[in-house]
């Protein structure tokens, strides 16, 4: 049965959810590529998923809120943290259309640890942090690779940070020099209900590696209502460290914002 792409993400889970996440203020911004570039940054048995002719590189900025992992109550640990994600639009050889993130950058240790260990995504610390003004949203992430030096005892250490509500927040005291940021700033318009503004956003899941496999990881939720998005200030060089130079050299082919929704992420199976 063919689904369609706006129904891709309503499909029951096959299997209890993992965790369950309040997504708000999300901006997705995607930029057009050609697919033979794309395609030696994906683990095997995936290829660049080809929407409207092209291939698609993004970047995603967005807080979770009210994390739970079932059955447990929503975790005040886990519970609220902002992520900038760059990634890859993918689908497999069953037609399931995904991401690959090249790395989801956050100020959560503990989901830093569970994402490597349990999940195969590349979660990566930085201070990130964002704020929402009406309907102005601005988001940035500042990496610090002096603090994740020493692997697991740094881990430790990173867990006493204070997580960080606004961009105010984002000044670090320390010597280290802050490397591989990002920062994007939008003002959201119009609803948009393009077939290619659902292509894009609403994807049936995360493709991963995990140890030497790849895998699959449903994600669920409602239909999406997105919003089209002016851009105010893109800049920084995370895409470098990701494999995609140059990425915010040039305005977004498509750029919206989601105001909120609820995720809902469960196991598929092992691609390849």
């Amino acid at each position: 049965m063919i689904v369609s792409p706006r129904d891709r993400a309503s499909e029951p889970l096959r299997h209890r959810p993992v965790t369950v996440h309040a997504w708000d203020d999300v901006v997705f911004a995607h930029w057009r590529h050609d697919p033979e570039a794309l395609a030696p940054l994906l683990p095997r048995g995936i290829r660049p998923d080809v929407v409207d002719g092209s291939a698609w590189a993004g970047l995603s900025s967005y807080v979770f809120r009210e994390t739970a992992v079932p059955p447990f109550p929503p975790s005040r640990r886990l519970g609220s943290m902002t992520e900038v994600t760059i990634e890859v639009l993918t689908v497999d050889d069953r037609g399931r259309h995904g991401v690959v993130y090249r790395t989801v950058d956050t100020n959560n240790v503990p989901a830093i640890v569970a994402a490597h260990a349990l999940l195969g995504v590349p979660y990566t610390f930085s201070r990130a942090g964002g704020r929402r003004r009406g309907d102005t949203l601005e988001y940035r992430s500042v990496r610090h690779p002096d603090r994740w030096r020493g692997g697991v005892r740094s881990v430790q250490s990173l867990g006493s940070l204070r997580s960080l509500g606004s961009l105010g927040s984002l000044r670090s005291g320390g010597s280290a020099r802050p490397r591989l940021a990002t920062t994007v700033r939008v003002v959201a318009g119009e609803v948009d209900d393009s077939p290619l503004a659902t292509e894009l956003t609403t994807r049936a899941g995360i493709h991963a590696k995990l140890l030497a496999q790849t895998v699959f990881w449903q994600r669920q939720h409602p239909p999406l209502v997105l919003r089209r998005a002016r851009l105010e200030r893109l800049e920084g060089d995370l895409p470098d460290a990701v494999g995609l130079p140059g990425l915010f050299d040039r305005a977004p082919d498509s750029l919206l914002v989601l105001d909120d929704t609820t995720v809902r992420y469960g196991w598929g199976d092992v691609v390849r």
